[in-house]
């Protein structure tokens, strides 16, 4: 593959994936602190109707982005030229942190989603990806900084 198109697609690909996670956590973090304490102020069908109407909107958004981080993920992991110490298991279980957000929002944005469960797991989709970033901040420092090989 030409240099050039390897290191655009890569760029790519890197910002398709920042996009995508910034776009779920930013999602729930906005649900966990603004959206749900405001609808708390409702009367309770009135705050569940809209509940479910704003997941049913969010549904499209959030299937696509979960989908793009997902490619996106696989594309940048399978690319890395190289790991250092430590990474596989530092990367496997930002994987399953992942893999828990991914599902909670599938969960979230499901039609029959009962609005009490929606609520619940909201904190622990922003808890999980928080976790997220802060392990790829890891990850980033450690591709950078590898560890002396003893």
């Amino acid at each position: 593959m030409d240099p050039s198109l390897r290191m655009a697609l890569g760029i790519t690909m890197r910002w398709i994936h920042v996009v995508s996670v910034v776009t779920i956590l930013g999602g729930f973090i906005f649900a966990r602190f603004a959206l749900y304490p405001a609808l708390a102020g409702l009367p309770a069908a009135e705050s569940g109707d809209l509940s479910t109407k704003i997941a049913s909107r969010f549904r499209t958004l959030l299937y696509t982005v979960v989908a793009t981080a997902l490619v996106s993920g696989i594309y940048n992991y399978l690319t890395k030229p190289s790991f250092p110490r430590g990474y596989h298991m530092w990367i496997g279980i930002k994987i399953l942190f992942a893999l828990h957000v991914f599902a909670v929002s599938i969960l979230y944005a499901s039609p029959g989603a009962d609005d009490s469960k929606r609520r619940r797991w909201i904190s622990g989709v922003v808890v999980s990806g928080l976790i997220i970033v802060l392990i790829s901040g890891y990850l980033r420092w450690l591709t950078l900084n590898p560890p002396p090989v003893q």
